[in-house]
């Protein structure tokens, strides 16, 4: 009976601790938070529509290195330069940007990413001046305002 009743605090005592705020990250452009114009909205399912990332008016701005990682990709998907850092659980995606960065290069937080650039032919912006920040983990996609202070996790009330 012991057993019974410490297991079943063990579990509600998972749905009642609150999680702990995600880290800040460092803004990859100056005043970021007054330049997002497009805001992440979540897909229904997997493959469903939404809008899975950020848009930042970035003009001519350097774009910098949120968090600290390493290179993951830095390429041409489809119609536009893309530039993936890797930080532990986190790929942190820019584009169209065009970068001078190796795949597997370390890169501190802070550090240049590259700068906005044009899509290859047929690429159709949908905002002028802006960059796409997305942020995935192998679970899907998240809101990168978590990481910047202005969203908090849910948490279960009773």
């Amino acid at each position: 009976m012991y057993k019974f009743a410490l297991a079943i605090k063990v579990i509600f005592g998972l749905f009642n601790s609150a999680l702990a705020a995600p880290e800040i990250w460092a803004e990859p452009v100056p005043y970021f938070l007054d330049k997002q114009i497009g805001n992440y909205i979540a897909p229904l399912s997997e493959r469903g529509p939404g809008h899975r990332g950020l848009d930042v008016l970035v003009g001519n701005e350097s774009i910098r290195a949120p968090k600290a990682g390493f290179v993951a990709f830095n390429g041409l998907v489809i119609d536009r330069r893309v530039v993936t850092i890797r930080s532990g659980d986190y790929r942190i995606s820019f584009e169209p940007v065009c970068s001078d960065l190796a795949v597997g290069q370390a890169i501190d937080q802070g550090e240049l990413v590259g700068h906005l650039c044009e899509g290859e032919a047929g690429y159709q912006e949908h905002c002028e001046g802006c960059v796409h920040l997305s942020v995935r983990v192998d679970r899907g996609y998240l809101n990168p305002m978590l990481f910047y202070g202005s969203l908090m996790p849910s948490k279960i009330v009773s």
